[in-house]
């Protein structure tokens, strides 16, 4: 049977977003060869805020027991991978979690649906490992209906949209990143899609700062055609910063998101800073400017 890749649109919640990360960082640290089912259980233990998380603190077994049976139910590789493939395993684990999303009737998919989807398969490592934890699929199922029955929810790119209060131009540069990362048939959204559109987009304050901020355009756009994207790891990126930039609006007291909010969260976020950086961007003198006008 061929397995489909994984959805790799904005479904994934942010918690499982970071899971998936982990989840393949864990394999890549010891050089597994893939990212097994037994993986992804480790990602979702280290996802702090995860519904997973909760799920599997609740049992009262050493995460760090867990890893170490992880460790030992792979061959190690003389030269690590990068990135590390999915296995066939998980690719059918992830399968199943969209169908687990739809059955709840849910518009994202959340650590929960992948929880679900790893005790339905039961394929891979997994079975191994649970094994020797003495948790049962049955248990793990119980578990998870009665947080979700209190009304437990991750939330999704889209959720962070919408409870965002975006000012309509805000709403026109997302949408604009998105199409971008269409065009040049990449994935998901990401940092560079939506530094591109505030670069050009004439209506808003932050294109003029950055250009005042020597960013090279051109050079962002002509990288953009050639990168290859980790659709999880982009799509996070970009949640990270919208947090930081909501969190920014509230601490101005903004009664909106506007698109200057959202470039003051990419100088505060890591990844962001390093991308600007990467095209020129004075990112401290950026955030001088960004900050006087708010």
């Amino acid at each position: 049977m061929t397995v489909s890749p994984p959805p790799s649109d904005r479904r994934y919640s942010q918690q499982a977003r970071r899971a998936l990360i982990r989840a393949r960082l864990f394999a890549q640290d010891h050089a597994h060869p893939m990212v097994d089912t037994d993986h992804i259980l480790i990602g979702i233990w280290r996802t702090e805020g995860s519904i997973g998380q909760q799920v599997l603190n609740s049992f009262h077994v050493e995460r760090n027991h867990a890893e170490a049976v992880v460790r030992e139910l792979h061959p190690q590789l003389e030269e690590p991978l990068n990135p590390v493939p999915y296995s066939r395993a998980l690719q059918a684990v992830l399968l199943y979690a969209t169908d687990e999303s739809y059955w709840l009737g849910q518009h994202y998919i959340g650590t929960e649906h992948i929880l679900l989807g790893l005790v339905r398969a039961g394929t891979g490592q997994l079975s191994s490992l649970m094994m020797d934890l003495r948790i049962s699929s049955h248990q793990v199922r119980q578990r998870l209906r009665r947080l979700l029955s209190e009304g437990a929810y991750e939330s999704n790119l889209d959720a962070v949209k919408r409870s965002a209060r975006l000012s309509e131009l805000s709403r026109r540069v997302l949408n604009a990143a998105a199409q971008v990362a269409t065009r040049y048939e990449h994935t998901a959204t990401g940092l560079q899609h939506l530094l591109l559109v505030l670069a050009r987009e004439k209506r808003s304050v932050a294109t003029r700062l950055l250009i005042e901020a020597g960013i090279d355009q051109e050079k962002l756009a002509t990288d953009l055609k050639h990168l290859q994207f980790d659709p999880t790891l982009v799509a996070t990126n970009l949640d990270e910063v919208l947090a930081q930039a909501i969190d920014q609006a509230d601490a101005y007291g903004s009664h909106y998101l506007g698109t200057d909010h959202i470039l003051l969260g990419m100088t505060l976020d890591d990844e962001g800073v390093s991308l600007m950086k990467d095209y020129g961007v004075d990112v401290t003198s950026l955030q001088e400017r960004l900050r006087e006008l708010l």
